[in-house]
């Protein structure tokens, strides 16, 4: 989905005058509570959340993102909108090169877990949930009807589009909080979850 601008007009209201901040609102409390419904049968419980239950804790916070997308779409811009929302997700002209540039990501998760797991700790040794690419694929295509469908054009209101990427891809890592344990390719982080995030490991 290209992340251009709608030139389209505005409806005069509270959400349309103040639309992103209600987008995050709206998106991390719905997302978060979805994850929550899954998880709390086994947290009323005192237990532990089993690994499948994580997984799925995800396809609930994936609500988040698009639904809201979709309704503020609908507030904000009205049915002309959501025409150009939907034409939008089918309009994507990358050139071949920015393909090859996706193997980046991953190739540098794997050294830097290769690396941790010699130097560090064994837990950090990558798994092979291999089936995780397309589940990729699917979550991509939702939370991005709301990132960059929605999110990112209100953000990027000038040419500068560096500062409101950097600031859309915090929150958007801020976002995973809940699944950060059962997504990825280093699950559980267990007891050192902290050295993960850390700059640094601790002396």
């Amino acid at each position: 989905m290209t992340a251009q601008i709608p030139i389209l007009p505005e409806r005069e209201n509270f959400v349309a005058r103040h639309s992103v901040g209600p987008y995050f609102l709206l998106t991390f409390t719905g997302s978060w509570m979805g994850a929550f419904a899954v998880a709390a049968p086994h947290l009323l419980r005192g237990e532990g959340v089993p690994k499948f239950a994580g997984l799925m804790m995800f396809p609930g916070m994936l609500l988040g993102p698009s639904a809201v997308g979709i309704l503020l779409t609908r507030v904000v811009y009205g049915s002309s909108g959501l025409r150009d929302l939907y034409s939008r997700m089918g309009r994507v002209r990358v050139p071949a090169r920015w393909y090859a540039a996706l193997l980046i990501p991953p190739v540098l998760v794997m050294s830097v877990l290769l690396g941790m797991k010699t130097f560090v700790s064994p837990v950090f040794a990558p798994n092979r949930f291999l089936i995780g690419i397309w589940f990729g694929f699917v979550a991509g295509f939702f939370e991005e009807i709301g990132w960059m469908g929605y999110a990112f054009p209100k953000m990027r209101r000038t040419e500068n589009a560096l500062a409101p990427a950097i600031l859309l891809g915090l929150l958007w890592g801020a976002w995973h909080i809940p699944v950060i344990d059962y997504l990825g390719i280093s699950t559980p982080h267990g007891p050192t979850g902290s050295l993960f995030f850390s700059p640094s490991p601790p002396p």
